[in-house]
């Protein structure tokens, strides 16, 4: 059962966590770097990604959660995996992977 809840989380931090476990060191930094616009073309590759693991459209828990972030009724899953990915970039901005120093 834990296996599943795993599979599928219930909010926003659940997601971003199991998300966090996933990326490599690399990978985190180099989202950690991306500046916020860059994230909706994250999204249109990484997000799909999400999307799918996730379970989005029927993973209406995690729909919820998102959708309550936003302050909606509704939201599409492209909408809540840009907000997943968006708070999975703003954990990593507070976090202590290497960011560029201009």
């Amino acid at each position: 059962m834990d296996e599943l809840k795993q599979l599928f989380p219930d909010n926003i931090d659940e997601a971003v966590d199991i998300l966090l476990s996933e990326l490599s060191f690399k990978n985190k930094t180099k989202i950690a770097n991306m500046s916020e616009v860059d994230l909706i073309k994250l999204n249109m590759s990484y997000g799909m990604y999400v999307r799918n693991e996730f379970r989005l459209l029927g993973n209406d828990s995690l729909l919820a959660s998102c959708g309550a972030y936003a302050g909606v009724n509704t939201i599409s899953p492209e909408q809540a995996s840009y907000i997943i990915i968006k708070e999975l970039w703003e954990k990593l901005q507070n976090s202590n992977v290497l960011k560029v120093v201009k």
